[in-house]
């Protein structure tokens, strides 16, 4: 527990400067987070018998995160057919199972690229800081509100084959933590000028579900190659995937949504 409590401490700044400073300081911290939980993503992969090309996988990624920081110098577009292509290239040349090779190369840097590099872009919206505090929170209410109401009153699985632990019940008031706490944010933060309580409710409630979702991603991984943490790169804590899960399918959603809202309010 101590040393839990030390790397969390130790975290806390070098998370929390970047994320305020925002621009290049908050691309560089999120594309140096994909390449971790890339790299960690590649050892699970080889561990289930795959050969991915990790060197052409991780200088795919590092663009595509960069596209949310600078879209016109990284376009996406580009990006995404330039990858295919090239890592199609590279597996033509494997002597075995050249397609298991391919999408095993393409998946995480697809996956990791395109998630980190909108959670980017969302810091560079005009109140990114804010929208980013609001998803990290959401998230983090939804664990804490599953966590604690599922070992208290958890009595039916939610999907065992993949996370026996977690439980409808504990599932299910997590997403109402979610909501509480986005309604929440919204409310006592600069985002009540523009968005109502009952905007932070339903997007709260929404993030809760695709926290679960981004938890089961990384879980049904670890589970088909028989591991429980994806690394030992937080001691104490696990691998970077396993503290980046959830928010890799809430924060590209916190993104559209705000971008969709704008499109609608104009």
């Amino acid at each position: 527990m101590r040393q839990r409590i030390l790397v969390g401490l130790l975290a806390i700044p070098v998370i929390l400067v970047p994320v305020w400073l925002g621009g290049v300081w908050i691309a560089l911290l999120l594309a140096a987070v994909a390449i971790a939980g890339a790299l960690e993503f590649y050892r699970l992969i080889e561990l289930g018998g795959f050969h991915p090309n990790r060197l052409l996988g991780l200088l795919w990624l590092a663009p595509l995160v960069l596209n949310g920081w600078r879209p016109q110098l990284f376009p996406l577009s580009l990006l995404l057919a330039a990858g295919m292509i090239v890592t199609l290239v590279d597996a033509l040349f494997r002597k075995e199972k050249p397609i298991s090779s391919w999408m095993a190369t393409a998946m995480p840097a697809l996956y990791l690229g395109v998630m980190v590099g909108q959670s980017v872009a969302l810091r560079m919206l005009p109140d990114g800081l804010w929208w980013l505090l609001f998803a990290f929170l959401v998230t983090w209410g939804n664990d804490t509100f599953a966590y604690f109401s599922g070992v208290t009153f958890g009595r039916r699985r939610l999907w065992p084959r993949i996370s026996p632990k977690k439980t409808w019940e504990g599932t299910i008031i997590g997403w109402l933590g979610a909501a509480a706490v986005g309604a929440g944010v919204v409310a006592i933060t600069p985002l009540s000028l523009t968005h109502s309580v009952w905007f932070g409710m339903g997007l709260g409630l929404c993030c809760g579900v695709l926290a679960l979702l981004g938890d089961l991603s990384i879980s049904i991984l670890k589970r088909q190659v028989g591991v429980k943490d994806s690394g030992r790169f937080f001691p104490g804590h696990g691998g970077m995937l396993d503290r980046m899960d959830s928010p890799l399918f809430v924060l590209p959603f916190v993104y559209q949504m705000v971008l969709l809202w704008a499109r609608v309010a104009s």
